[in-house]
This record gives C-alpha cells, structure tokens and sequence, in this order.
C-alpha cells in the first residue's frame, strides 16, 4: 500500500492523545507526530480533516492566536468530550493489542513447529 493511499484509521486517537498532551495549531501538530510517532504515514490534509471533524462532534475545540507579526495560527484544545473519547480508543487499542499480541505468538509457534517438522 503506498502512502497516498494510507488513510490512518486511529488518527482521532492520536490527535486527541497529543492535544491531551498541549493545546497546539495544525502544522506543529502534523510535525510532532512525524517526528514522535514511529510509522507516521498522515499528511497535512488528514490531520485537518481529523480536527475538523473532531471539533464538529465537540471532542475540541479551537481558537485563533492573532499576533501582530506572522500568520494567525488555529489553536486546538481537548474537551471533556475528548478525553471521554480519548478513554475509549484507549480501551479499544488495548483490546487490538491483546489481539495482536495472541498473533505474534501463535504465528512465531507455528514457524517454530514448522522448522521441527523440516528436521
């Protein structure tokens, strides 16, 4: 699958956990999580889409920082809506983990087995 075609499925869960973390605007986010993140494949159009989307629901909300030199940057703030939602990606991602986790496990069994039945 190549880039342009990763769409991130947990990009809510991360975008919620790294405002969790401090209020920020859209390009200091996107460039957090590329330089946080292990296999960030977002892009600029992704995270805004995700904060839209987020704001329209009520998990965030935003704020403009209007300074007298540069660009007027969109802040972003998690809500009480947003750690509720925060809370059930983080029990969801447990749950995909454990299952995940049972994977690795029987797949390096398998191989194991596989290799004794090659002897």
């Amino acid at each position: 699958m190549s880039k342009k075609e990763y769409a991130p499925r947990h990009a809510p869960a991360f975008i919620l956990l790294f405002l969790a973390g401090k209020s920020d605007y859209g390009g200091s986010l996107l460039a957090a999580m590329k330089r946080e993140m292990p296999h960030f494949l977002g892009d600029s159009a992704m995270i805004y889409r995700t904060l839209r989307a987020l704001e329209g629901e009520g998990c965030i909300e935003s704020r403009w920082d209007v300074h007298d030199a540069g660009q007027p940057k969109r802040f972003y703030f998690i809500t009480v809506k947003g750690w509720e939602r925060l809370e059930d990606y983080f029990k969801d991602i447990k749950m995909r983990m454990d299952n995940f986790q049972f994977f690795f496990e029987a797949y390096q069994t398998l191989l194991q087995n596989t290799d004794s039945a090659d002897e």
